[in-house]
């Protein structure tokens, strides 16, 4: 089946969202440690527009991964003969993860409102904790997509070996990151933007092919006039 111009960009929907993940972490400025005690009004209030703008980088990111989650479905059903199991595992593992952040961007809203014109420090840290652990719901949602993603694209090989085995590596770490066990929260948290890059160029490579002829967006007109 053609490919139209618009399903062709939607892949690459994937590279802006892990840019966006960059930007949120550059930017984002609410503590002057690594720990949610640390949270204070002064850092807060001192680096406002930056905070803003990493809740926009939030929001354009969630945006994102709801059209790209759209695409690794499709891939993945392409390869499916008659179910349709590791595809709808991967869009709803994907969904988890859009809502999860829908969720942080409500406690960096929290948090910086709560900051703004005030000096109550211990109130703001007590947001902050709920802010710092507010991933642990992305966690769940990345661990689900990217092992479902992995296994699927290997079982109707549209995905690169190797990229799917460390899909299923990553979604793996992940969930153990997750559940309290170091490194894997970590090093997903450090390697998604760079993931999610090489996913949007695979996924749009994949969809080339004799199948994946670009369509014209514009309808024939059946018959001819005279």
């Amino acid at each position: 089946m053609p490919v139209t111009r618009f399903e062709r960009l939607v892949p690459w929907t994937g590279a802006l969202a892990g840019l966006c993940w960059i930007g949120h972490g550059s930017l984002q400025s609410v503590s002057d440690g690594d720990e949610p005690s640390s949270t204070s009004t002064a850092v807060i209030e001192s680096h406002l527009l930056r905070n803003h703008a990493s809740v926009a980088c939030l929001v354009v990111m969630g945006i994102c991964l709801l059209f790209f989650a759209t695409a690794v479905r499709n891939l993945l059903r392409s390869a499916e003969p008659s179910e349709a199991t590791w595809s709808s595992v991967a869009y709803a593992g994907w969904i988890v993860v859009t809502a999860s952040l829908s969720q942080l961007v409500a406690w960096n809203w929290a948090l910086l409102n709560g900051a703004a014109g005030s000096t109550d420090d211990e109130a703001v840290r007590i947001l902050g904790y709920g802010h710092f652990f507010g991933w642990a719901g992305l966690g769940i949602g990345l661990a689900t997509a990217l092992v479902a993603m992995g296994l699927g694209g290997l079982r109707g090989a549209v995905l690169p070996r190797w990229f799917a085995v460390t899909s299923v590596v990553f979604g793996v770490l992940g969930a153990l990151g997750n559940a309290g066990i170091p490194p894997g929260g970590l090093v997903t948290y450090l390697l998604l933007p760079f993931w999610l890059l090489a996913a949007a160029v695979i996924i749009a490579r994949q969809q080339r092919g004799p199948a994946g002829r670009v369509a014209d967006d514009t309808p024939e007109l059946s018959g001819a006039t005279g």
